[in-house]
């Protein structure tokens, strides 16, 4: 049987993701634009002295608690593809993960998520648009989770009325879950036949990126573990962080800093909505009772933590590519791909398209 959404062994032209341009460095701009007005507001001494002062120790076990939710996210992508051919273990898709989103942190509007399709392409032969069809079937999951953790939440700290802040994040967080939705219940509608005018290229597309965003029926609970898994781990990254500069939450309030902060980081205009979420997770910090100085301490080492030295460890992968035998854009210079040798791997059988 042949697969639409896997790729046959041989060289092919293609045209890969276009992440660097006016957009990106617009983007940027506006970042750094953002970054040096909120870095103007800091005491940095005061921050060096609350940083300096808080528990190491809880601190590495915040950072490891927030780096371990990847293999967990790399997991879970692969259990949603098992029924496509693919070439790549658990730990490959651990590594693309953590790369792809470390590229998200350097490109607005969740480009990196176009990248990690490119990436699962490159290096699993799987095709792009099953790819992101699994991508964008995880992130409608994670959505309604955070939505879902954090209604209760802000109802039982907020019994009068809403932050506007709160209330915003809220309101954009609906509308990427509810448009992501819509997307996904949009091409199952498109089951039945495609229409006979529609070129053959967009209907393969079409196929492959329904199959990749429905992954088989014995995979669903699995999934739903892993991400269980990922958002506690994420839950306990915050709870402890705060807890490092001795300040304590309670479970409400630790699921509240950790949803509203990631509902503002789909903020599309800057990558991974930074600036957005130093200025979010900060007032939410202080909503929550924690002091100013404080707060502003725990949004730089969370911000350290989770972008900047995520950024810095994506370089690292980079640079190690060939060691860890991972494809980048780099390495296709004239943009031909030479798909890799799947035949010592074993792979799931799957429908599959012919690839165009």
């Amino acid at each position: 049987m042949v697969n639409n959404n896997s790729l046959p062994a041989r060289t092919k032209k293609e045209r890969p993701p276009t992440l660097w341009g006016w957009h990106t460095f617009l983007s940027l701009g506006v970042t750094v634009g953002i970054l040096i007005f909120l870095a103007s507001r800091l005491d940095l001494e005061n921050t060096w002295h609350e940083v300096t002062g808080c528990n190491k120790i809880l601190l590495l076990l915040a950072s490891l608690s927030h780096y371990a939710t990847y293999p967990l996210r790399g997991i879970r992508w692969q259990r949603s593809l098992n029924h496509l051919p693919i070439c790549c273990g658990k730990t490959k898709f651990s590594l693309l993960v953590f790369y792809f989103n470390a590229v998200d942190n350097v490109v607005p509007a969740k480009l990196g998520d176009v990248y990690g399709a490119h990436l699962a392409r490159i290096n699993c032969r799987i095709r792009r648009s099953a790819a992101m069809g699994s991508l964008v079937f995880l992130r409608m999951i994670d959505a309604w989770i955070l939505l879902i953790l954090a209604l209760p939440t802000c109802w039982l700290i907020f019994a009068d009325k809403l932050p506007q802040a709160v209330f915003l994040a809220l309101i954009g967080g609906g509308i990427i879950a509810g448009v992501i939705t819509l997307i996904i219940w949009v091409f199952l509608l498109l089951k039945r036949p495609l229409a006979d005018w529609m070129p053959d290229k967009i209907q393969g597309m079409i196929r492959a990126f329904q199959s990749g965003m429905r992954p088989k029926t014995t995979e669903f609970i699995p999934i739903f573990l892993l991400t269980a898994g990922i958002w506690i781990l994420e839950i306990l990254w915050i709870f402890l962080l705060v807890l490092g500069f001795h300040e304590s939450l309670n479970l409400s309030e630790a699921v509240f800093l950790t949803m509203i902060p990631l509902l503002a980081s789909a903020f599309p205009l800057t990558p991974s909505g930074a600036g957005v979420v130093e200025i979010t997770l900060f007032s939410c910090l202080n909503v929550v009772g924690v002091p100013a100085s404080s707060a502003a301490s725990i949004t730089v080492v969370n911000r350290f933590i989770d972008y900047w030295l995520h950024i810095g460890l994506g370089l690292l992968i980079w640079a190690l590519r060939r060691k860890l035998k991972i494809r980048a854009l780099r390495d296709m210079p004239n943009m031909v791909i030479d798909t890799p040798d799947c035949s010592n791997t074993s792979v799931s059988g799957g429908r599959v398209f012919r690839e165009t």
